[in-house]
């Protein structure tokens, strides 16, 4: 990864490009008001952690807009050129979409595996091609924004295949994985079905943090 030092002494993590900030949620919550799609910092703690390297660094944000509210075709404009000002993608998924990816596999799958909680793991996961087709959603929307030295950050449990999908469309892109919760013990890891998937795909990425 290419780094620096700034003037004040600030180290950025491309010297050449942006960086591409992918999230499962966007740093901004989307709410209807009137006729208008309102748009509010987010407040969870990866939003507020990186908001100042994405507001000063010219970076990309890409992530799911969560659930979005009623309004019109207008306003469904206005709030992709408002987006687009931020610098800020949207991933747009259904209802369906976002239960299966979410709830039962994000939550209901990877969350207890990941922290031991072996009696909470269903016997069995169909929504996991749901998970995998989100995470090629992300990897899509990735591809189409990344331009030669843009350095790829993506982030946490709900993306763990995104790192190895944009390997195989983008080989020379530098790609970093941030995995925000710990990973278990090999021996409980083996214990799911798409395990070798799951790592595999996270190594296509640099799995770790930057420092």
């Amino acid at each position: 990864y290419r780094r620096r030092m700034t003037e004040d002494g600030t180290r950025t993590l491309s010297d050449t490009g942006r960086v591409i900030i992918v999230s499962n949620r966007l740093p901004v919550v989307l709410r209807a008001e009137h006729d208008e799609i309102v748009l509010s910092p987010a407040s969870g703690g990866l939003a507020s952690g990186l908001r100042q390297v994405h507001e000063r660094g010219g970076s990309v944000w890409i992530g799911w807009a969560g659930d979005m509210p009623p309004a019109s075709r207008a306003a469904r404009k206005r709030l992709v050129r408002d987006l687009h000002e931020r610098r800020i993608q949207a991933v747009e998924l259904t209802r369906a979409e976002s239960k299966a990816y979410y709830d039962d596999v994000c939550n209901g799958v990877l969350w207890p595996l990941f922290h031991y909680q072996i009696d909470r793991i269903p016997l069995t996961a169909p929504e996991w091609e749901t998970y995998r087709a989100v995470n090629q959603r992300f990897a899509d929307a990735i591809v189409r924004e990344y331009r030669e030295g843009d350095v790829i950050w993506i982030h946490d449990y709900h993306l763990l295949l995104v790192p190895g999908l944009v390997r195989q469309r983008l080989p020379a892109a530098p790609i970093g994985f941030f995995l925000h919760i710990p990973f278990p013990a090999a021996e409980v890891f083996q214990g799911a079905p798409w395990c070798r998937q799951i790592l595999a795909c996270m190594l296509g990425g640099r799995v770790g943090r930057f420092q």
